[in-house]
C-alpha cells in the first residue's frame, strides 16, 4: 500500500487547517463546507504520488459530489472512501472545539489493522490522556493503512489519571 510522502503530510494538514477554519467562519457542520476549502487548498492527495494531479483533481470532485449527494460511502474506491472519512471526521473534531466536556478522541483500531506495527504503536501513544487519545485541536494525518479507524470523543471525566 502506497503511503503518502513528508511533503503531502504537509500539505494535507495545512488544507485540514483551512478546512476547520472553513467550518468555524460558516457556523456550520456541513461536510460540504469543510470539503469545498480542503479542497481548495490542494488537500486531495494520491498517496505516494504528489505529481498526479490529474487524479487528484478527479478525486476531488468525486468527493464533493458524493457530499453533495449526501453519499458517505464508497467501499470500491479507498481513496474516495478515505476523503469521505476525513471529511465527516473533520467535522466532528472542529464541532468538539467548542464543547468544553470533549477534551479529546479515542482512536478504536478495527483488530485486522492491529497487524500494522506504525497502527499498533499509534493507537498506544500517549500524549497525555490516556493510550490512544489525541487532543481535539491535533490534526491527525493518517497514512492509508490507517483506513478503517474510527474516532470516539472522550469526555474530560473519562480521561486516565
Amino acid at each position: 500500500m502506497s503511503r503518502y510522502r513528508a511533503r503531502q503530510l504537509a500539505t494535507i494538514r495545512e488544507a485540514v487547517a483551512a478546512g476547520r477554519d472553513a467550518l468555524r467562519r460558516a457556523g456550520s457542520q456541513d461536510p460540504r463546507v469543510f470539503a469545498r476549502a480542503f479542497v481548495e487548498a490542494g488537500g486531495v492527495q494520491i498517496p505516494g504520488d504528489p505529481g498526479d494531479t490529474a487524479a487528484a483533481a478527479e478525486l476531488a470532485e468525486a468527493l464533493l459530489r458524493s457530499l453533495e449527494r449526501g453519499e458517505h460511502s464508497h467501499p470500491a474506491s479507498p481513496h474516495l472512501q478515505r476523503e469521505l472519512d476525513r471529511a465527516l471526521r473533520e467535522v466532528r473534531w472542529t464541532a468538539a472545539q467548542t464543547d468544553d466536556k470533549i477534551v479529546g478522541f479515542y482512536m478504536q483500531v478495527p483488530e485486522r489493522l492491529m497487524d500494522d506495527p506504525g497502527v499498533e504503536a499509534m493507537s498506544h501513544e500517549n500524549q497525555g490522556l490516556g493510550p490512544g487519545v489525541f487532543r481535539k485541536a491535533d490534526i491527525l494525518v493518517l497514512q492509508p493503512q490507517f483506513d478503517g479507524v474510527r474516532f470516539i470523543p472522550v469526555l474530560e471525566d473519562e480521561i486516565e489519571c
